[in-house]
């Protein structure tokens, strides 16, 4: 199984999103493994997700009346492992991206908790981009916030997930991919729950691992506080 890779976030994930899951094929052979564990489909080409272990946690979690369950998540990945260059250039790896099949709710204060937005976003940053190609003027920036704003106040539309791409920075650590705005909004709303997908392509050599772990984790950091 060396093409499947592992989220690197736990995520406290609506138990009911979990326990309509279908058992993965090779849900008897981890039967014995004490976490949840979620493996992404493909959407495109109608592969479902799937539990590949953890059932029983999830049984008790709905017995006790608990909301959530921590959640990591794997995928199968079609980039070799010996391909030292896909898993960090995007239009490479959008070449092997996948996206799950279901949605899931997520509490957005856990995903700010969590720290691995790209940036944020609120009414006095909303829609300031450095590619020229995306700039607005004043009055434009503030009428596409507050109708957004306006159609997210009374609560989150499942048809709108935010996507959070595993291992999208660098192939070794989760990162909010789109809806950094929903995002706060959500937050300034105190919506208790958004809806997310989840995407992903590649994960990097496992040499490289420990180092790019250090440099995501201080590239991520600089990103939030430039915009």
């Amino acid at each position: 199984m060396s093409n499947l890779c592992l989220s690197s976030e736990t995520y406290k994930i609506d138990v009911n999103d979990i326990a309509i899951l279908p058992d993965n094929e090779l849900a008897e052979k981890y039967k014995n493994r004490k976490k949840v564990v979620v493996m992404i489909g493909d959407l495109e080409n109608g592969i479902n997700d799937t539990l590949l272990c953890g059932r029983s946690i999830v049984e008790k979690a709905i017995h006790e009346h608990k909301q959530y369950v921590p959640v990591r998540l794997v995928f199968k990945t079609s980039i070799k492992r010996y391909d030292l260059i896909t898993p960090f250039i995007k239009k490479l790896r959008g070449k092997y991206k996948i996206w799950s099949s279901n949605i899931y709710h997520i509490d957005p204060r856990e995903i700010r908790r969590m720290k691995i937005e790209r940036s944020f976003r609120d009414k006095n940053s909303a829609y300031t981009f450095s590619n020229p190609l995306y700039r607005y003027s004043e009055s434009e920036r503030k009428k596409r916030y507050e109708t957004l704003y306006n159609s997210m106040k009374k609560g989150y539309d499942d048809n709108y997930p935010i996507e959070i791409m595993l291992l999208r920075m660098l192939g070794i650590k989760d990162t909010v991919n789109n809806g950094h705005h929903r995002m706060g909004i959500a937050l300034e709303c105190n919506l208790p729950q958004i809806a997310v997908n989840f995407s992903a392509a590649g994960q990097a050599p496992y040499i490289l691992r420990p180092l790019l772990k250090i440099i995501a984790d201080i590239a991520i950091r600089i990103k939030q506080k430039r915009k």
